[in-house]
């Protein structure tokens, strides 16, 4: 959970890196296939970039394995102009939710510090997967949605606290489950941007930030 907190720590770490990529690549699934094996190289500001198709329902996992572990991707769902649902620099090679919208979605491999200054390429490999049934195991897992409800009754309370409103007032714009926990973007009345609360795999509360900046509450 430590490493999935540290995500929060600057709304700008939600939006990618870099100022640069490449045309995006379309992944597509081979004939009666629901993953796909992808190998390429990343250098500098040159981000690379993935499109996948997918409805909303369906359950997405993005697996990542790079020669030095400065490489990293990030998730960012239809539409978005930046904005990541998940951020593999903190939080970690691994990403898996059921996905809040149809559209392209895109997976965005990039470098961070050294390797990114250094210029020079690194390998990596990305698997991802589709489950052909389509929707999300949580659906069917009894325990995983009770824990997402839980997470988003008790983030939505804990923000409501923060911010001196009622949390009735407040609404779940995005809920997601990894490994180390369950992120929730929260919408708040008037607010110049989301709120971001992260609770363990059991619906506590460990973290809330603002995602904008400080001074636009």
């Amino acid at each position: 959970m430590k490493k999935l907190l540290v995500c929060l720590l600057a709304g700008a770490l939600l939006t990618g890196t870099a100022l640069t990529a490449e045309a995006a690549k379309q992944i597509a699934f081979g004939k009666g296939k629901s993953s796909a094996s992808i190998s390429g190289k990343v250098q500098g500001n040159n981000d690379v970039d993935y499109v996948i198709r997918a409805s909303a329902g369906q359950t997405m996992t993005v697996d990542m394995k790079a020669s030095k572990g400065a490489a990293f991707f990030n998730v960012l769902p239809p539409g978005s102009t930046g904005e990541a649902i998940f951020v593999g620099s903190s939080e970690g090679n691994h990403f898996k939710a059921a996905l809040p919208a149809d559209g392209d979605y895109t997976i965005r491999v990039y470098l961070m510090g050294g390797a990114k200054d250094s210029g020079k390429p690194i390998n990596y490999t990305l698997k991802v997967g589709i489950p052909a049934s389509g929707k999300s195991s949580a659906a069917k897992t009894g325990s995983s949605s009770s824990n997402v409800k839980t997470a988003e009754k008790n983030c939505l309370a804990a923000v409501a606290k923060k911010v001196g409103v009622s949390s009735s007032k407040l609404s779940v714009s995005y809920s997601a489950e990894a490994e180390s926990g369950i992120g929730i973007d929260i919408k708040v009345p008037d607010a110049t941007d989301l709120w971001f609360c992260v609770t363990d795999r059991k619906g506590k509360v460990e973290d809330v930030r603002f995602k904008g900046s400080e001074g636009k509450l």
